[in-house]
């Protein structure tokens, strides 16, 4: 799967540890590192996280 595929696995929720999936995504950026990011809506809470980033 790329990831522009809606069902690529993006990471997980922060708050409550649901998985995120492409198509939760709101937002995709390039960080200064020129990494990419993105934020998203979690399909279970519905908070905003970063995915990529979850504690």
């Amino acid at each position: 799967m790329t990831p522009d595929d809606p069902e690529t696995v993006r990471g997980d929720c922060s708050f409550c540890g649901e998985t995120v999936t492409g198509r939760h995504a709101l937002i995709h950026y390039e960080t200064t590192d020129g990494d990419p990011g993105v934020w998203a809506e979690c399909p279970s809470c519905g908070e905003i996280v970063d995915p990529t980033d979850a504690q």
